[in-house]
């Protein structure tokens, strides 16, 4: 199994193949150019190669059929990944009107916002980020009481002034969230999160 793709020695003029064992990953041989003939040539050399994992330029493909015939072509998985990360994009975006159809109004609802002291309904979309301001905001505090100023507080901890300064000021932790990080706020897709 060999991979075969471009590299650049002078990015947007100078390009080679490049050419990698699929199952040690390892680079195996550099071609000078990105030519279907080149590619080929070092192919036919190797007749034992069942596998030519590429991505969708044309002068691989024809290199590789041409020299390896005998070989299943393949698509290498960072190509599959984008690929289908664009079809999904694709398809959300052209769907898009059909879903607000289907979404309810959310001027009719009559549940009230879930309370911010739960831990399942926190404020935060994100647990680690939350944890991570919780964790500054005690250590704010504690170093506030501990009688340092606020200029050497953010000193120690590698922290802008007004970073220092929000979570001093703020009596809580969840009194720093506000606008997209509430997790109260309403979105056409709270039906079917």
């Amino acid at each position: 199994m060999v991979g075969v793709d471009e590299y650049a020695t002078r990015k947007g003029r100078v390009y080679g193949t490049v050419l990698v064992d699929v199952e040690t990953r390892w680079p195996v041989d550099l071609l000078p150019d990105r030519e279907a003939s080149s590619l080929a040539a070092w192919l036919a050399k190797r007749p034992g190669i069942e596998i030519v994992c590429r991505d969708r330029a044309p002068f691989f493909a024809e290199g590789a059929t041409a020299g390896a015939p005998q070989a299943t072509q393949v698509a290498d998985r960072w190509h599959l990944w984008h690929n289908l990360g664009e079809a999904a994009e694709r398809a959300v975006a052209h769907h898009r009107q059909c879903l607000r159809v289907l979404v309810p109004d959310p001027e009719g609802k009559s549940e009230p916002p879930a309370p911010l002291d739960e831990k399942a309904d926190s404020p935060w979309r994100s647990e680690r980020f939350a944890n991570r301001i919780r964790a500054g905001h005690a250590t704010v505090h504690a170093m506030l009481e501990a009688g340092h100023s606020r200029r050497s507080i953010g000193r120690q901890l590698n922290m802008t002034h007004r970073t220092v300064k929000s979570l001093a000021d703020a009596a809580r932790p969840e009194d720093l969230f506000r606008g997209q990080w509430q997790h109260n706020r309403t979105s056409v897709l709270d039906e079917y999160k």
